[in-house]
């Protein structure tokens, strides 16, 4: 072949290779602008739920962490919790996909922060939804109550009544079949102790003891939870992130 030949095929050969294969469209790149620390710091004092294993940090002389002791419900963690029959009921069986999720957040503090027991109701839903546009199926809804700054008194943040239950805010019943039911959330989260809902089909995550919800968008916003991955178990201590573009 000419030399000037082989020139052409070896420029029209470069130039292929650095095309643009052709096919699916790659997914658009997530702009985050900040990113907000949704998780409490664990510490000795760390609020802990009635026959809970307080949490223990045990150090060597010069403060190096050496080893831990932690119930299942220390701090910011995940739950898991499931229908009857559902195939993923523990946190190990979670992937990746079900870890990282879009997020809506609901401001009650107005209402919520100084009234233990308060209950954010279907109706609340629907008027946070004509104001904001409907709650898609997949997301992880988060309800802002302002309890979290009560973390420093672990009495005050607990809120137990007589019978050992905890009188803080969170989700009415209503409000989270709507949400989980109906709406097909992938999951509940409040910065309070959680409250136990169960879906009627499937799985969902309940986030609870989160902090700085105050600082998330009404949408817009991932969730990334980075929950400890224990064998067999339903909830686990999680660092939870919250992208905001």
């Amino acid at each position: 072949m000419p030399a000037l030949g082989c020139f052409t095929v070896l420029a029209w050969l470069l130039g292929a290779c650095a095309a643009p294969l052709r096919g699916p469209e790659a997914a658009p790149a997530l702009q985050v602008s900040r990113t907000v620390d949704l998780s409490h710091v664990i510490r000795e004092d760390s609020p802990t739920p009635p026959g809970d294993t307080a949490p223990r940090l045990f150090r060597d002389p010069t403060g190096e962490l050496l080893h831990l002791r932690l119930g299942a419900n220390t701090g910011s963690l995940v739950r898991v919790v499931a229908a009857a029959g559902a195939e993923l009921d523990t946190v190990e069986r979670l992937s990746p996909r079900d870890l990282v999720l879009p997020a809506v957040l609901i401001d009650a503090r107005a209402q919520a922060q100084d009234t233990p027991g308060f209950a954010l109701s279907a109706e609340d839903v629907r008027a946070w939804e004509r104001v904001h546009g409907p709650i898609a199926p997949g997301t992880l809804v988060l309800l802002a109550t302002g309890w979290d700054l009560r973390w420093g008194d672990p009495g005050a943040y607990l809120a137990l009544a007589r019978d050992q239950v905890p009188r803080v805010p969170g989700f009415g019943a209503d409000a989270a079949d709507l949400l989980l039911n109906q709406r097909g959330a992938a999951g509940l989260g409040v910065d309070a102790p959680g409250r136990r809902y169960t879906p009627a089909r499937g799985f969902a995550l309940l986030l609870e003891n989160l902090t700085s919800l105050e600082q998330v968008p009404p949408s817009g916003a991932t969730v990334v939870i980075g929950a400890l991955k224990l064998q067999a178990a339903h909830a686990a201590p999680a660092r939870v992130l919250a992208l905001v573009p």
